[in-house]
């Protein structure tokens, strides 16, 4: 009896230690289900807080000025920033025509002189012309290819497909793929992968960033038949 009831405390002792984690998972799952969902929200607020503060210090000290001529000590929140949101829509328009572009074209080249501000306006384009940019007309779907070597795979965005059988064998069909990096996928590789070696995913193309940019984190789900289904090839 003693050795019995000694393995009962022992198996008891055994589940409630078990069941700890279990009981916490829930709790853990939803906190952290709450902060992925916080962060992003309260991280775009407090950016575009800081935009909105920044375009309207840029005109609100001269309307105010303007306007203190007739109205001395007038203050109209949020004007300097509806005069700057004109001045973008404005280039962005000028952006549409011929003059416009020549126009913008000569005043790039002429801050692509200054040689701080040349490195300083060439990185925020790009950095601007990689959010800006649709997705959706650059990628056309999401592949699965063995690099960097053998029985090692990376996900890879097609971007486009190539034949160009005058130069080898191989590159007869070609898929241009775009290999993003982690976390940061508007930087990454081009690679000219023979069509037959490119592993379809049943994903779309925003399921593969979102996979890329939390590094794996955030998996699309590829259970069941969905997942020997190929997208048909362009």
């Amino acid at each position: 009896m003693p050795v019995n009831d000694s393995l009962d405390k022992k198996t008891a002792a055994a589940e409630g230690t078990h069941s700890k984690p279990r009981a916490r998972t829930p709790f853990k799952r939803i906190l952290l289900t709450g902060l992925v969902i916080l962060v992003p929200v309260t991280l775009t607020i407090y950016i575009l807080k800081q935009i909105f503060d920044f375009m309207d210090g840029i005109f609100a000290p001269v309307i105010d000025k303007a306007i203190g001529v007739y109205l001395p000590g007038a203050h109209v929140p949020g004007l300097g920033l509806a005069l700057t949101l004109l001045v973008v829509l404005l280039l962005g328009w000028l952006s549409t025509n011929v003059v416009g572009r020549q126009l913008i074209h000569g005043i790039e080249s002429l801050i692509c002189r200054i040689p701080v501000a040349k490195s300083i306006y060439s990185a925020t384009k790009g950095v601007l012309e990689a959010v800006s940019f649709d997705q959706g007309d650059a990628f056309q779907r999401v592949v699965l290819i063995e690099y960097p070597k053998e029985n090692i795979f990376a996900l890879a965005f097609v971007t486009r497909s190539a034949s160009w059988p005058h130069l080898h064998p191989k590159t007869s069909d070609l898929l241009l793929v775009f290999v993003p990096t982690t976390p940061n996928p508007t930087s990454g590789f081009l690679l000219l992968v023979p069509r037959g070696e490119a592993i379809p995913m049943p994903i779309s193309v925003e399921q593969g960033i979102r996979m890329v940019i939390s590094g794996g984190i955030l998996l699309p789900d590829l259970a069941g038949p969905k997942a020997v289904q190929s997208t048909p090839p362009r």
